[in-house]
């Protein structure tokens, strides 16, 4: 009897020493699977790198290691911004611009690829391109101009009818009257997303945008959110961000999860007829000059952008007309472009970087920019927005960022180069009105607009636990899952669908 009580005890100790080295086995897989993808990562071999985090997270999952498969599944995120972003080999670049512009010699497009322009990145020993690359090019070389341009900009001869009124037929305003023109919004947002797109259970984490109640926008009235159940916190209609968050228990949703919002804005022209010789003074110890004239993460100040800023300011002194001279420079000697704005903050470029590296951007892009070179001097400056709203079908609506800046008498001040810019590419315009549009956009702005945020990098409470797939602005609804796979961030970016009307003037 005691013999087998002994023996049982061996075999029973052996069993568990066979399955604690076979789980130390799997931890260890999943460990090294982990660090050769991070290996792979720093060598930029993303494509590769990806699929190992993916199985590094699986070995892990065997082994309960949550918080080592949860980095991988946040480096699996991190390196999908970039997969995502850059899509296409020179093959592909030389292929869709033949299709596209059959007369193109293969000459010039060897021109247009070796002048190195079009944005692209090495990935595993590989040039990839920007997927939105034909944009770039539309916009930086005019012989690419035959063809009109999808998107807001490729559009602007409408745009600038509707503008028309405000820049040629407004009456005479006296100057301390900034705000006009009121007119009324309604807008209706959901997400509605198939069961299957998530898992059985956890937690889902959604922060949806709602508009920010300032001077310039105001009767904000909330129609309907929901799921109400689901809000545990009230709505942020002030501050420096509007919107709503949710915490939805996956295993409580059967059918289709449907999130959505309708309400009402007033929006007001602004219009500021600045005196320079009346610009005060700053108070360099607030709070409000210490903020917006500090670096950070994405309006940074390098020492390049300090030395283009002193530079294009020259000898002049007056805030205002310093910032009008980088507004200037932004709109005549750059060129408007979509942005790999995704996989940038993967790489932790800053956006005013980028432009000034590349010499073009998008709105939000150039508005930073133009933010970074004010700040470099001393000017409070931010890049504030959310969306375009043209409530008819020759253009609608879209996501869209301006700036301001803050000139002491005069308060928070709007500049939009991206706007302003796009007279640019207005076919046949009148150069004189090609000037008084662009003029019209330095210190004045349309009543056209959806603030949900008053400057980039704005803080979420409650905060995120882990990055979002765009943290920088939230101009649709953003999430995050831990129990997911996937990114649930790409999933709403997919089904989210926004419809406005214009109701009044």
């Amino acid at each position: 009897m005691k013999k087998n009580i002994v023996l049982f005890v061996i075999l029973f100790s052996t069993l568990i020493l066979v399955c604690n080295s076979l789980a130390a086995i799997e931890l260890l897989k999943g460990k090294t699977l982990y660090m050769q993808a991070q290996t792979l990562e720093k060598n930029a071999d993303y494509f590769k790198a990806l699929e190992l985090y993916k199985q590094a997270r699986q070995e892990l999952l065997k082994v309960d290691d949550i918080v080592l498969a949860n980095q991988c599944r946040q480096s699996c995120t991190r390196i999908t911004k970039i997969t995502l972003t850059y899509t296409y080999t020179v093959e592909d670049v030389r292929k869709m611009i033949k299709e596209k512009y059959p007369e193109t010699t293969d000459a010039r497009i060897d021109e247009v690829i070796n002048d190195g322009r079009l944005d692209h990145l090495e990935i595993g020993g590989e040039t990839y391109y920007f997927d939105q690359f034909m944009n770039t090019l539309y916009h930086i070389y005019p012989d690419f101009r035959t063809q009109e341009e999808a998107g807001a900009l490729g559009k602007m001869g409408k745009i600038f009818d509707i503008m028309s009124p405000y820049l040629y037929e407004k009456d005479n305003l006296p100057a301390y009257e900034t705000l006009s023109s009121p007119m009324t919004f309604e807008l209706e947002g959901q997400l509605s997303i198939p069961r299957d797109k998530f898992p059985d259970e956890g937690i889902l984490r959604v922060w949806m945008p709602l508009p920010l109640s300032n001077s310039s926008q105001t009767d904000i009235n909330v129609l309907s959110i929901y799921p109400e159940e689901y809000i545990p916190y009230p709505c942020h209609l002030d501050g420096d961000i509007g919107y709503v968050y949710f915490e939805i228990p996956l295993e409580e949703v059967t059918d289709s999860l449907k999130i959505g919002e309708k309400l009402q804005i007033t929006r007001y022209e602004e219009r500021f007829d600045v005196d320079p010789d009346l610009v005060g003074e700053y108070d360099r110890t607030s709070n409000l000059y210490r903020r917006y004239t500090s670096s950070d993460k994405n309006i940074a100040i390098t020492p390049a952008i300090i030395e283009t800023a002193h530079r294009l300011a020259g000898d002049e002194t007056n805030p205002y007309l310093v910032a009008k001279k980088f507004y200037d420079h932004i709109v005549y000697d750059l060129d408007y472009s979509y942005m790999p704005h995704v996989a940038l903050e993967a790489l932790k470029i800053p956006e005013s970087v980028f432009v000034h590296d590349h010499c073009y951007g998008d709105c939000g892009a150039q508005s930073m920019y133009f933010s970074a070179l004010c700040r470099a001097v001393g000017i409070p400056a931010r890049a504030s927005g959310g969306m375009q709203l043209f409530p008819f079908q020759a253009t609608g609506c879209g996501d869209h960022f301006w700036a301001h800046i803050y000139i002491p008498n005069y308060g928070w001040i709007p500049v939009d180069t991206s706007v302003g810019q796009a007279a640019k590419y207005i076919p046949h315009i009148q150069e004189e009105k090609e000037r008084d549009f662009i003029e019209y956009f330095f210190s004045n702005l349309d009543p056209f607009r959806y603030l949900i945020q008053v400057d980039v990098d704005v803080p979420l409470e409650p905060a995120p636990n882990e990055p979002l797939l765009f943290g920088m602005v939230l101009q649709s609804p953003t999430a995050e899952c831990e129990e997911m796979d996937e990114t649930p961030g790409l999933i709403i970016m997919e089904y989210w669908k926004i419809r406005c009307k214009k109701v009044s003037d």
